[in-house]
């Protein structure tokens, strides 16, 4: 059999399938506000179900924090963590413009808090993309090219949490499914364009690092889960809930990681809502304060004009 046969098989594969693979893009991008509010209503229905067999919400004042070290320690990789999307949308933003083009870091800076203020206003996932390119300064990152840099990072960082999913499951002595993941990742690398440069990738591999270690630190600070067993219980678990809601095409940003949550750590249920509501807190809603600087600063504007 000739070496091209898959290869082109997959092509014609593809081709075939873009027109409907378009069509349902498109209409989740159409319908993305209603999916995203649905999706939380739901998300949270299903907390408030399975905190109600464990007392319901009033449960959650048995949450006690009792490793206040954790608490801070994980508040202090917040910096790390941002600082690390503002590096990844630099370089990607800075190639759409040319090689040669290196961006202004305090640009870049309110281009991605002002990302996450979007993001917790809208809550799906592209707002964070529209609100950078909405407050980018070259006229250049307004049209396809942004938008296939904040595509590309996407796609980088989903990449990398499928691909800590493999050790995830080999650790979890899910061996086989490790293997077939990891061959499905390898067959991903091999055909899908993967147009972000391997420092990209590296970036996006250590900000998954840094957020799990975040998450592992507040479940320790509420006594969830034992420093002694982060590896062996805690990170199959936190790759099973980031797994699952990266796969959602329409993510909210309220609820839908707390119920994941949840049903993978249920052992002590109040602590892990509080663990994972503190972390929200930290990375999303403090990064959408300080966003609030510049959107204020546009609305002050706009009004004064």
């Amino acid at each position: 059999m000739r070496r091209s046969f898959y290869p082109t098989k997959y092509a014609s594969l593809r081709e075939a399938l873009s027109p409907r693979f378009e069509k349902a893009s498109s209409w989740v991008r159409e319908h993305r506000r209603p999916l995203s509010w649905v999706t939380t209503l739901v998300a949270v229905s299903g907390l408030t179900w399975t905190l109600s067999t464990h007392g319901g919400w009033a449960s959650l004042t048995e949450a006690k924090l009792t490793r206040a070290s954790c608490l801070v320690m994980a508040v202090l990789l917040w910096p790390l963590n941002l600082g690390l999307e503002a590096w990844k949308w630099r370089k990607l933003s800075s190639d759409a413009l040319g090689h040669a083009t290196s961006r202004s870091w305090a640009v870049v800076w309110k281009e991605v808090l002002v990302g996450q203020t979007w993001a917790l206003l809208g809550p799906f996932r592209l707002a964070d993309g529209a609100g950078r390119l909405a407050t980018v300064d070259d006229s250049r990152l307004k049209s396809a090219a942004g938008a296939k840099a904040f595509a590309l990072g996407a796609a980088s960082q989903g990449w990398a949490t499928w691909f800590f999913a493999v050790p995830a499951l080999a650790l979890a002595g899910f061996g086989l499914y490790a293997g077939i993941l990891g061959l499905l990742i390898a067959l991903v690398a091999r055909w899908v364009p993967m147009s972000f440069h391997g420092s990209v990738a590296a970036c996006s591999l250590l900000r998954y690092v840094t957020f799990s270690t975040q998450y592992l630190l507040m479940l320790s600070a509420w006594n969830v889960l034992d420093p002694a067993h982060w590896i062996s219980f805690g990170c199959p678990r936190i790759a099973a809930v980031w797994c699952a809601v990266g796969s959602i095409p329409w993510p909210a940003e309220l609820g839908v990681r707390e119920a994941m949550a949840a049903w993978v750590f249920d052992e002590n249920l109040p602590g892990v809502v509080a663990a994972t509501f503190a972390l929200w807190l930290v990375n999303r809603v403090g990064s959408a304060a300080l966003g609030l600087i510049w959107v204020g600063q546009a609305g002050r504007t706009m009004k004064i004009s």
